[in-house]
């Protein structure tokens, strides 16, 4: 959506097209988004995909997408089509993403592909097959990241073999969202973004705060966009009087301003919401299965930088989340200068201007 937005803005009209579980969305006016049929993750380790009643996606469901897809683009006739991830990511969705990209080349259409800075990674096979995608389909590669932060070569091995395709427009921020009028200031705010993955985090965290040696500190736990009720009664249960839990709030970035530590997940989007922010930060990067790598190789980063300090997953336990909140709290952690990440306004002068290279 911040694409999009930043498209308009710079007068090109912008369609979104989404395939997972509809969420609240606050587009511009003049951005419409397009749902297909939804689906997501089966699991935290992508084993596989279900749709909304949690079912394993049929043969059907996938032609109904496809089809549904298919509709959309020769109904807008873009001049640019953007893939998000794809074909570094999402191969899953190669059943509605290549007929797609098929009838993008039928019809001339420039294709980029939108990706961000650091990427799970990947066999040398699986990154052969990327490549020759690429090759086959695509025009452009925007990459939403610095190349001195983090170069995507440190997440793809044949980053060398695609030069020409790439293109860094720096980070994208998401927008700061509303901005209230008064807000609790010297919190701990705990987050993990809207997916399951944070759930260890939030029950860590609510015994964390009552192992706590600073217990006049308030921790504030943002426990996802739409948590299960039942979840979130069974922490507010266990939880000590000066925790408060609740679903994730428009005004998060405010509270990041205001808060004396943030801890979270060190996904792309937490990780601007710090460095816009500029809150001091506990990080604990998701691993999943022991697989995933993206997160692990941010936090790496903005450690090095002296921007965040990093809780390994496999040692998450309350009392070593107890310890390193404390031994921060202890030093009075310091607040950092803000960042701007305006990738988004760049990314759009790109697509501005491919179509007619």
């Amino acid at each position: 959506m911040a694409l999009a937005n930043a498209c308009v803005d710079a007068g090109v009209r912008a369609e979104v097209v989404s395939g997972g579980m509809s969420v609240p969305q606050h587009p511009g006016p003049a951005v419409r988004v397009h749902q297909l049929e939804p689906v997501c993750s089966a699991d935290l380790y992508f084993s596989g995909i279900v749709d909304s009643m949690g079912e394993p996606v049929t043969q059907e469901l996938q032609q109904r997408r496809s089809k549904q897809l298919l509709d959309i683009f020769y109904d807008l006739n873009p001049k640019v089509l953007v893939t998000e991830l794809f074909p570094f990511g999402r191969r899953r969705f190669r059943f509605e993403l290549l007929p797609l990209l098929e009838a993008a080349k039928t019809q001339g259409t420039h294709v980029v592909c939108s990706v961000r800075d650091s990427i799970q990674r990947r066999t040398a096979d699986r990154e052969a097959e990327t490549v020759q995608l690429l090759r086959a389909y695509y025009q452009s590669v925007l990459i939403h990241g610095v190349k001195d932060f983090l170069p995507f070569s440190e997440s793809f091995g044949k980053a060398g073999e695609i030069d020409d395709f790439l293109h860094y427009t720096g980070l994208v921020d998401t927008g700061p969202g509303m901005i209230p009028d008064v807000i609790e200031e010297g919190e701990i705010i705990v987050s993990a973004g809207g997916g399951a993955a944070g759930n260890a985090l939030y029950r860590c965290a609510v015994d964390s705060a009552a192992l706590s040696r600073y217990p006049d500190v308030r921790w504030r736990i943002l426990a996802g966009a739409t948590p299960d009720p039942q979840a979130l009664n069974d922490l507010r249960a266990r939880a000590p009087e000066r925790v408060t839990i609740e679903s994730n709030r428009l005004d998060f970035r405010a509270l990041l301003k205001n808060c004396r530590l943030s801890v979270s997940q060190i996904g792309y989007n937490s990780s601007i919401d710090l460095l816009v922010s500029g809150a001091p930060a506990l990080v604990v990067p998701f691993t999943g299965d022991g697989n995933e790598t993206e997160q692990d190789a941010r936090a790496a980063r903005l450690h090095q930088q002296g921007r965040v300090v990093v809780l390994d997953e496999s040692g998450l336990t309350a009392a070593a989340l107890a310890k390193a909140v404390d031994d921060l709290l202890e030093r009075g952690p310091a607040r950092f200068k803000p960042q701007s990440c305006s990738g988004a306004k760049t990314a759009a002068q790109y697509l501005k201007r491919w179509p007619a290279e």
